[in-house]
């Protein structure tokens, strides 16, 4: 039913005062967004989040030093309300605002931003993250609103460095041992300095954010958040469909159609994205420790054939982590050409043989046979279907294994799996450190395929010492083409960002930052 006739309807009395196929309940109102996810976060506690998901929540109820602009390059004051730089570049200063608040009312100071770098960089926490701040030696409080970074070298990211990661409540946490602070209570009833502040968890239902009064900018028009958890991606769409929900990310092309004939109220937003489609590889299980036969598993797999089929033309290929956002992306690395018989025969030239004629090749008595992992998300499950097909042309048995979301992630974090269909939504940074060096491997970082090339390693460091950018870039460039020729991925698409929004939200534009960075901007139109 489309909203001139619900309205009509409501004239007349014959509907309620919600559109007519709208479930939106009794508790919510026209000022309120209910947003659809699949996964609960298991904690909004920013130094223990791994999930984009949960991240995306957690910005909306902390805060950083700097609102980082979708350039990826240049800040705003968000906590800071100034910030400059020493005469010899090795200081970054922060000037502090001074109404600034956490949402219980005790004023965040710069003890605050000292605390919170003792907390990202202690090994007993071990924050994933923690590499970030690798080059800061030590934050000075010099006042109530005044905190120093000092770094022991100069690089184009000393700002971004300083910034990554959300500012936390020392008089909370502080008493709270280390090693249990991932743990703490304090991840269920987060207290923060955001728009938002934490109102109601239903576990396995719900979360509900309002407006934080204690908050010192502007506050948004949007008076509350309802994050709703529906574990299956067809139920979450037709929530969409019934208008039990306002807003849904990562809508497949599949599903446009039938959103548009079932609400003509829906925006269907289409911008570029963070996300990552790629096979990772774990390389600490055989046979996928040898690059050789992770280049022939890519060569087997038709990664055009998967974008038109699965995306519909709503993606680009890929050839490299980082995104062409970027400014130090290399655009010139040439795909592995999609080739069946050329991938049968440099597995041959390994070793394989069909040797029993079953279809299968084998060597030392052992099928060349793996596990696939995937999340029950439907796109990603045709992509790991369309994959078994193609490799077992190659001679290659594929067992695809579809879990939920949050299994899924906590094999792949534990290295617990022989290969993996991932979506990853790449860092605004240009570092490849946290992927890809040995450093990270895991536990420490997000290294989950235990990569280890000691010249991408030495590239990365040199190119995050670089204070200029032509030189970075080449830098980056080089270590682009070293992790291509590696193949410790199999680089698929960079899936564009599909957004369904009820329109009676205006101006909703979502960012590559997240979807809700520029929430402040929207407005309520009707």
């Amino acid at each position: 039913m489309n909203r001139v006739l619900a309205i009509i309807l409501v004239a007349l009395g014959i509907a309620g005062p919600a559109i007519a196929g709208q479930s939106r309940g009794p508790a919510l109102d026209a000022s309120t967004l209910v947003v659809g996810t699949r996964a609960e976060p298991k904690t909004l506690n920013p130094v223990a989040i791994t999930a984009s998901e949960s991240q995306q929540i957690a910005a909306l109820l902390f805060q950083k030093l700097l609102a980082e602009q979708d350039d990826f390059m240049s800040f705003k004051p968000q906590l800071a309300r100034a910030w400059s730089f020493s005469a010899d570049s090795l200081d970054v200063t922060f000037v502090l605002r001074d109404d600034a608040r956490w949402s219980d009312g005790e004023p965040v100071t710069a003890s605050d931003v000292r605390f919170t770098w003792q907390v990202e960089t202690d090994t007993t926490v071990a924050w994933p993250s923690a590499s970030i701040k690798a080059h800061i030696r030590d934050v000075e409080v010099k006042d109530t609103h005044t905190v120093v970074f000092h770094f022991d070298q100069r690089s184009l990211y000393q700002v971004m460095d300083a910034n990554d990661g959300v500012i936390l409540p020392e008089h909370l946490l502080a008493s709270v041992p280390r090693r249990d602070l991932k743990t703490a209570p304090f991840g269920r009833a987060p207290v923060g300095n955001g728009p938002y502040m934490l109102t109601r968890w239903d576990a396995g239902q719900m979360i509900e954010l309002s407006r934080n009064p204690k908050y010192a900018g502007v506050a948004p028009r949007i008076e509350r958040v309802v994050i709703k958890f529906v574990p299956d991606a067809v139920t979450l769409v037709a929530q969409l469909e019934a208008g039990e929900i306002d807003l849904l990310e990562s809508l497949q092309a599949s599903d446009l159609a039938g959103i548009k004939s079932k609400r003509d109220d829906v925006q269907i937003l289409e911008t570029p994205s963070r996300r990552l489609s790629f096979v990772a590889w774990n390389e600490t299980r055989a046979p996928f420790g040898d690059a050789a036969v992770r280049a022939a598993m890519t060569t087997g797999i038709d990664r055009d054939g998967i974008i038109r089929n699965v995306w519909a033309g709503h993606a680009q290929p890929c050839t490299s982590p980082l995104l062409p956002l970027l400014w130090a992306f290399d655009p010139s690395i040439k795909p592995l050409k999609y080739d069946a018989k050329s991938a049968r025969a440099a597995l041959e030239k390994l070793g394989w043989r069909d040797s029993n004629g079953d279809g299968i090749l084998d060597r030392d008595g052992k099928p060349f046979e793996f596990e696939l992992l995937v999340n029950d998300a439907q796109n990603r499950v045709d992509i790991a279907t369309l994959i078994q097909a193609q490799l077992k042309q190659c001679g290659v048995k594929v067992n695809v294994r579809v879990m939920e979301y949050g299994a899924y992630i906590d094999r792949i974090l534990a290295m617990d799996y022989d290969a993996a269909v991932v979506e990853w939504k790449v860092q605004t940074k240009v570092d490849l450190t946290q992927l890809f060096a040995t450093s990270a491997r895991r536990p420490a970082g997000y290294n989950f395929i235990g990569y280890s090339n000691p010249r991408v390693d030495g590239l990365i460091r040199e190119a995050l010492a670089q204070r200029d950018m032509q030189r970075a870039k080449k830098l980056w460039s080089e270590a682009q083409r070293a992790i291509y020729q590696d193949q410790p991925y199999t680089f698929i698409a960079l899936p564009h960002e599909l957004t369904g929004v009820d329109d009676r939200f205006c101006n909703v534009k979502p960012s590559p930052i997240s979807t809700f960075t520029h929430i402040a901007d929207w407005r309520i139109c009707h």
